[in-house]
């Protein structure tokens, strides 16, 4: 009997792409890349434009205790002297989250806006108490319309810079 004959497959080849196919691959994707980047930069994303964020009644606010809304991502603080403010909930620093801490103790008196990332302090009226943030926190403007409150979240306003209060 004779022997079978067995098909040696070709070894795999790997595919190659020269550099010109490269530079016609690329070419075309670079080009789209950069096209979508300056719609999108120049695309009118709606922010001059107001939001204003109900923010309840201002009955339901109590002097220094702040509210922290959520869906506008502000706090709400009414002030001894009756004035309602609305802060960034966000560090002038690093950008965290800024809880309010009824209960840390700092300088003989209770209750701060305390950045958990880089420990920057801030009173209850948003002025930069203690830490390495460069300024008090951000606001937003505050309006009542129909005994509602409303802030404003597209309208950031800049805590002053510190050494200027």
């Amino acid at each position: 009997m004779g022997s079978i004959p067995v098909a040696n497959p070709a070894p795999l080849q790997r595919p190659h792409l020269s550099r010109g196919g490269l530079l016609v691959l690329a070419l075309p994707l670079a080009t789209v890349a950069f096209v979508v980047t300056v719609v999108a930069f120049a695309w009118p994303s709606g922010a001059g434009s107001p939001r204003w964020v109900d923010a309840g009644t201002v009955d339901a606010l109590t002097v220094n205790e702040p509210v922290r809304n959520t869906q506008g991502r502000f706090w709400l603080v009414t002030l001894e002297s009756g004035e309602i403010r609305a802060f960034s909930e966000r560090s002038t620093h690093l950008g965290c989250i800024v809880p309010w801490r009824p209960d840390f103790e700092f300088g003989d008196r209770n209750g701060w806006f305390r950045d958990p990332c880089s420990g920057s302090t801030w009173d209850i009226d948003g002025t930069l108490v203690f830490g390495p943030a460069p300024r008090d926190l951000d606001r937003f403007p505050v309006r009542v319309r129909d005994g509602r409150l409303q802030v404003n979240t597209r309208q950031a306003i800049p805590g002053a810079p510190v050494g200027s209060n």
